[in-house]
């Protein structure tokens, strides 16, 4: 059986972890915690990193500005192969304005005007996310998006994703988009041998 990447915590300011609960980082049953709430045990941070990515109240916080070179991303140190996964989190701060935010279809398409050309709107925004199968294409995204979190940007506007799965797999059903600052919980259904 193939093995794959568990996790992958990167981009802007996300905070993993649920500050009411960090002290004793109980995870549901049936559930193995990927974090202890104390340190980044079970996690490779980037070599020069040089303490961007840390642990702050009981939660891991990352500043957005590591000085490792190459990648910068954190990984779980073990691998994993068919998982659920559950991630609390939190973004500090939308840090800029982004005047490219898609305006996206229930069905995983993006609006057209009249004139056919995509819609666009300005809002403010921060990014981050969770990789599955070590690979950028499946990232599970943690943003300011109307989409809301947990959707895969990757397989929802890859051509070769068949249309009729962009929506219903990989394009959230309900948001998980919260204001700033409010902690989030992704729903626990990623199942990375049953994407595309």
């Amino acid at each position: 059986m193939l093995k794959r990447r568990a996790a992958l915590l990167s981009l802007v300011g996300l905070l993993l972890g649920f500050p009411g609960r960090a002290a004793d980082n109980t995870a549901p049953q049936g559930f193995v915690p990927l974090f202890n709430g104390k340190d980044l045990l079970g996690w490779k941070v980037p070599a020069g990193d040089n303490g961007h990515w840390k642990v702050l109240d009981g939660v891991i916080d990352y500043d957005a500005q590591s000085e490792a070179s190459g990648d910068k991303s954190l990984w779980s140190d073990r691998e994993y192969s068919d998982f659920i996964l559950q991630v609390d989190w939190r973004l500090k701060e939308a840090p800029y304005l982004n005047k490219n935010v898609p305006y996206i279809l229930p069905d995983g398409t993006h609006a057209r005007d009249i004139h056919g050309k995509p819609m666009r709107m300005t809002l403010p925004d921060a990014d981050s996310g969770v990789f599955l199968r070590g690979d950028g294409r499946f990232q599970v995204n943690i943003w300011c998006w109307p989409i809301g979190s947990g959707e895969m940007y990757g397989i929802r506007t890859d051509p070769a994703t068949a249309p009729e799965l962009r929506a219903p797999r990989h394009a959230p059903r309900q948001t998980g988009r919260s204001a700033n600052g409010t902690i989030s919980r992704s729903p626990p259904r990623a199942k990375p041998s049953r994407l595309c």
